[in-house]
């Protein structure tokens, strides 16, 4: 009979060995436990890293709008402030608050008017109230002239010549500094003093400039050659103390010497030039 194999012992106690606790079977899940930590840290870096980015995009969108914020300011500032170059009166409103013009004197001579298209004014001497403000004649069918500016006309370098009016007012309409809107360049008109008639023409078409820029130079020019600078106010109607929001400029220059008065007959007084416009009803 052929040899049997003896049966391989078993192990001790028939128990057979499985590795504790501590050595492969638990290296295994340590290493898992501590893969599911290393992905957490590296989500929060991520998360961190993409805050971080946010902040500082908001950051420095806050810095470019801070940046540009004054150039916008300025930039507006400046248009609000520029000339216009047209006299738009807004016909929705007029004037109503009540100032009183300060008193000038005419000195050399004793009266003076202007006239456009035929059409004319007594002129009122005016100064600066104790405010600095130039105020024309409450009654919008006269105008007033800047008692410290030039005489319209004179020769030599006298500087400018100022003439200011009402362009309406509750209750009196239509004043008649409306027709320093409607002149044109070129365009002639005259300014009579004493009977003696002179003559303008246009050289600045009517401008609109924002109350509160500043008038340009050639209003308080004293020393350049004679020229008339023509104001009243114009623009979007704003009402109460302000009125108009711009003023209407137009400048024009003496044409020629003054024209000397006609010589009269004896016994008869000097002819003059009408004092004031036409009487006409009142602008609805």
């Amino acid at each position: 009979m052929g040899k049997h194999r003896e049966p391989e012992q078993p192990e001790e106690n028939g128990v057979s060995h499985y590795p504790a606790s501590g050595e492969e079977g638990g290296v295994g899940k340590q290493g898992m436990g501590r893969g599911k930590l290393i992905a957490i840290i590296a989500a929060i870096v991520v998360v961190a890293l993409v805050l971080l980015q946010v902040v500082l995009y908001l950051a420095s969108d806050d810095e470019d709008e801070a940046g540009s914020a004054p150039e916008t300011v300025a930039s507006e500032s400046a248009q609000d402030s520029a000339p216009k170059s047209d006299a738009f009166v807004d016909d929705s409103g007029q004037q109503e608050h009540e100032y009183e013009a300060a008193p000038g004197e005419f000195k050399g001579f004793e009266g003076m008017s202007v006239g456009i298209d035929g059409e004319y004014a007594a002129v009122d001497p005016v100064q600066v109230t104790d405010q600095g403000v130039l105020l024309p004649p409450h009654d919008v069918t006269r105008v007033g002239w800047y008692s410290a500016s030039a005489v319209p006309g004179e020769p030599g370098n006298v500087g400018s010549s100022v003439i200011t009016g009402h362009i309406n007012y509750q209750g009196q309409g239509t004043g008649y500094a409306e027709k320093f809107t409607k002149l044109k360049k070129d365009q002639e008109f005259t300014v009579v003093i004493d009977g003696q008639e002179r003559t303008f023409r246009v050289t600045e078409a009517p401008y609109r400039l924002p109350k509160g820029s500043g008038f340009p130079d050639v209003v308080n020019d004293k020393q350049g050659k004679n020229r008339l600078v023509l104001i009243t106010c114009g623009g979007q109607f704003v009402g109460g103390a302000l009125g108009y929001e711009d003023n209407i400029i137009t400048v024009a220059e003496p044409v020629g010497e003054p024209e000397q008065p006609a010589e009269q007959p004896a016994g008869e007084a000097p002819a003059e030039a009408p004092a004031e416009a036409p009487a006409e009803a009142p602008a609805a």
